[in-house]
């Protein structure tokens, strides 16, 4: 083993031994080793621990970008079990190098120790720690890694500027190799360190870090506090002419009395893996004023569609003023993009009102059987009460869109909210939407349901229900701070073979404890669906923010939050991400994305806020969740979004973690059904209280007997 060619990782300013010895937030089976890379340099850098982590992709210490390439390693040794060895972590100090060196071997590390005590080529050499993570060794002779484990390659550059790179990936050994670096391991393959198996195919990219925006960029005086640095609610497309192309768009800097100072945009042209940033002119400080159509002090709701010819839509909600007061305004406007997402157009205002009606929740849906087509579809609450569904379209690529007209009207004692338009593949339309219904007695129930219509959006048809909607809201366990989960939403899906999914949170299936995530399917284009079905792998645990998609080949993916990870301390709340994934909905495979993190550190936004929806679509065979994260301990920077390439169940990882069944979350569950729960007065009025708390943190005024303008500041 050539252990003495020590590698030269980070620059000077990365010497925080203290910080890089710290002990993960929480427990967890596994953790995500993330590889970063400093062209200037040409060095790669690997660490799982946060604080590096955050150093790093802050920007703090410059230079450094993260490659896309991850593998999973135990945080303890208990997580790990008797069978994994702690990686010891040397740093040279920048006299002698500035370098990083890790072992799984006890002697090599041994070795390394004594030189340092001995040789004074090693002096000032510092042993940062014996346990930066715990993984296991290969057979020392053949190189072979234990069962459910994959080779970890360590390579080395043999130049004066010593530096390793260590991948799971046979494909970057090969190109490493070629470029002059040295194999060192174990057997004829060189294997150095074995990986859990979950660790091979997935990749892991932090969109964001710090804010670009200038204080005061939209030039008015805060009313609330500014989150800054805060990203949340993200949405993302892939493009059909180029898989290889995404484009994911969120809220950039949250304000906690709604909506946020702008909306970013995210795009890629290799998978995911690396990402450019840029903006749509939705409000002031991305650059909108009164000449380009964006002169609004805030955006919010953000969601981006892909046309079959390759052009990109997003839509945004863009507001000026407390809403429905007088002087204020609000906008659905939308921008496109013929480049891939790297420059967006001057936005086309869709529709604008101010103190007579709010529009909320808006969405954008491209048709996937003609280019020319593209919808766009939301709720607009006139301030004397109700709530309508309202459409626009454009016939022409963008070019225009004709006047916003409503499309389901449900009465003076009623309302929509979350229209979300899907196409199905012989065209017709399916418009999803949250039903509100207030009853004589002023309490409102929830149903989903959903219209259709067979000609483009000229005409729709009655409402038809999926489901009784029965969620009570999500809070933490310990301390009862609410969450603003979007309690009253869904998602829906469609796929190439006709098979319509949708899931939201439902109480039913935990005799109205709490929510879990309720799934349910249509093979015949939405005219019938299946029973709701629970399918969250924990049911003692709040589930929320459900995500649905499904691939071309007709795997469902959805993913979910969750509090299976968390304690009883107070000042933590220990939240995991999750994917699920099933062929026929009935049987669910789940792996985790992220997490455990520490979602009492989000955005409080009447509470605590990362988006009433995330990011869910596919590549292929591969699954993409783009969602937001906290950063533990960080209160600089509390969030960033992520995409991950997750592992397909036809992976042989997957398959490797299936057969050994190490962890009961690989190994599949059988989706559990259930009936409404009956409508006793209690429960009818827990249903309603959630329904009111969460349009509360929604619009101003809102009251089960319509709107009203509330005197005191409201969310926006």
């Amino acid at each position: 083993m050539r252990f003495l060619s020590i590698g030269k990782s980070l620059r000077r300013a990365l010497y925080l031994s203290v910080l890089l010895c710290a002990a993960p937030l929480a427990r967890a089976a596994t953790v995500t080793a993330v590889e970063f890379y400093n062209e200037s340099l040409d060095h790669y850098f690997v660490s799982s621990l946060t604080p590096d982590i955050d150093a790093l992709d802050s920007g703090r210490i410059r230079g450094w970008k993260r490659t896309g390439q991850t593998f999973q390693v135990f945080p303890t040794q208990e997580a790990g079990g008797g069978s994994v060895h702690p990686v010891c972590r040397f740093y040279i100090p920048p006299q002698r190098g500035d370098s990083h060196f890790l072992s799984a071997s006890a002697t090599e590390c041994a070795a390394v120790l004594g030189l340092v005590a001995t040789n004074p080529n090693y002096s000032g050499y510092v042993y940062e720690a014996p346990n930066a993570f715990y993984i296991a060794l290969p057979d020392l002779t053949t190189g072979d890694c234990p069962a459910s484990t994959v080779p970890v390659f360590r390579l080395w550059n043999n130049r004066a500027d010593s530096n390793h790179r260590y991948t799971v990936d046979p494909g970057i050994k090969a190109q490493m190799l070629a470029r002059g670096y040295i194999a060192e391991g174990y057997g004829p393959n060189a294997v150095a360190m074995c990986a859990p198996a979950n660790g091979l195919a997935d990749v892991q990219a932090r969109l964001t870090s710090t804010s670009p925006f200038a204080p005061g960029c939209d030039g008015v005086p805060p009313t609330g506090t500014l989150y800054t640095n805060a990203e949340v609610e993200p949405y993302l497309a892939v493009n059909p002419r180029n898989p290889n192309n995404l484009v994911g768009v969120w809220q950039q800097d949250r304000w906690s009395d709604g909506a946020a100072a702008g909306l970013r945009t995210g795009f890629s042209f290799d998978g995911g893996r690396t990402w450019g940033l840029t903006a749509a002119t939705f409000s002031r400080c991305t650059g909108g004023n009164a000449g380009n159509g964006g002169d609004y002090e805030r955006a919010t709701d953000p969601w981006v569609t892909f046309a079959p010819d390759g052009s990109a839509f997003q839509i945004a909600l863009a507001i000026s003023g407390e809403s429905l007061t007088p002087g204020s305004a609000n906008a659905i406007l939308v921008s496109r993009s013929v480049d891939g997402g790297r420059a967006w157009s001057n936005p086309i205002t869709l529709i604008r009102d101010g103190a007579d009606a709010f529009n909320d929740k808006e969405s954008i849906t491209a048709d996937p059987t003609d280019a020319r087509y593209v919808y766009a579809v939301w709720d607009r609450l006139p301030a004397a009460g109700g709530g309508p569904s309202y459409f626009s379209r454009t016939t022409d690529g963008g070019a225009s869109w004709e006047t916003a007209r409503p499309i389901f009207d449900p009465g003076a004692k009623g309302q929509t909210i979350n229209n979300q338009i899907v196409v199905l593949p012989n065209g017709t339309l399916v418009n999803f939407f949250t039903h509100l219904e207030i009853s004589e007695d002023n309490i409102v129930g929830s149903t989903l349901q959903l219209i259709r219509s067979t000609d483009k959006g000229a005409t729709w048809s009655a409402p038809a229900d999926i489901a009784e909607h029965q969620a009570l809201g999500v809070s933490d366990p310990t301390t009862g701070v609410p969450i603003r989960d979007g309690s009253i939403l869904g998602a829906i899906a469609v796929g190439r073979n006709g098979v319509l999914a949708a899931v939201w949170q439902d109480a039913r299936f935990s005799s109205g404890a709490r929510d879990g995530i309720a799934f349910s399917r249509s093979l015949d284009g939405g005219s019938t669906w299946s029973a709701p079905v629970r399918i969250n792998r924990e049911p003692a645990v709040q589930a929320f923010i459900p995500a649905v998609t499904i691939r071309d080949d007709g795997a469902i993916g959805v993913t979910y939050f969750d509090f299976r990870s968390d304690t009883t301390a107070r000042a933590t709340l220990l939240t995991d991400y999750w994917l699920t994934q099933s062929t026929d909905g009935v049987t669910w495979r789940e792996s985790r994305v992220a997490g455990p993190f520490n979602y009492a550190i989000a955005p409080i936004a009447r509470g605590l806020f990362l988006g009433d929806y995330m990011g869910l679509t596919s590549i292929g065979t591969t699954f993409v969740p783009f969602y937001t994260t906290t950063n533990d301990s960080n209160f600089v920077n509390r969030t960033d979004v992520f995409a991950t390439l997750a592992t397909s169940p036809g992976s042989a990882a997957t398959a490797k973690i299936a057969e050994a069944d190490q962890d009961a979350s690989t190994s599949p569950m059988r989706a559990e059904a259930a009936r409404p729960l009956p409508p006793t007065p209690e429960l009818q009025k827990r249903l309603h209280d959630a329904v009111v708390r969460t349009l509360e943190r929604r619009v101003p005024g809102w009251t089960p007997r319509g709107l009203k303008r509330n005197p005191d500041p409201g969310p926006r």
